[in-house]
């Protein structure tokens, strides 16, 4: 797939996404519903937040880092991107739960800063990188 046609798709679901967000928002009360409705709010604001940061930080990648490779833009922009969304859904948690203290938000940056590091230090290099290193 070309990464015309990828951005292409991905701004297609993104936006499907979106439209399911609202969807749910709009028909689902949350004092009402059992456990499917809530589950419904997190998997479409989730798969909207994901898309929306991924494309908006392939963007950026694309017009600030030229060096990187396409393919590798779109790795790291999607990757980067499911780290934030885990950010944003479990500052939503924390807090619809009534447990987002300060030290609770620096715990789930922290874990998450992990993660991304332990997922860097794992990635292969190609003799590629190290002749325009």
């Amino acid at each position: 797939m070309s990464i015309r046609g990828y951005t292409f798709f991905l701004a297609m679901t993104t936006m499907l996404s979106w439209i399911a967000w609202v969807a749910v928002v709009i028909a689902i009360n949350p004092l009402e519903t059992e456990g499917v409705g809530i589950a419904l709010f997190y998997i479409s604001l989730s798969l909207a937040l994901a898309g929306t940061f991924s494309l908006v930080g392939f963007l950026i990648r694309t017009v600030f880092i030229k060096k990187e490779e396409v393919f590798s833009r779109v790795g790291i922009a999607l990757r980067q991107a499911v780290f934030f969304t885990l950010l944003v859904d479990g500052f939503l948690f924390l807090q619809s739960m009534r447990l987002l203290t300060w030290y609770n938000t620096a715990f789930l940056i922290i874990a998450l800063a992990i993660a991304e590091f332990v997922v860097i230090s794992n990635v292969k290099h190609t003799p590629i990188d190290d002749y325009n290193a």
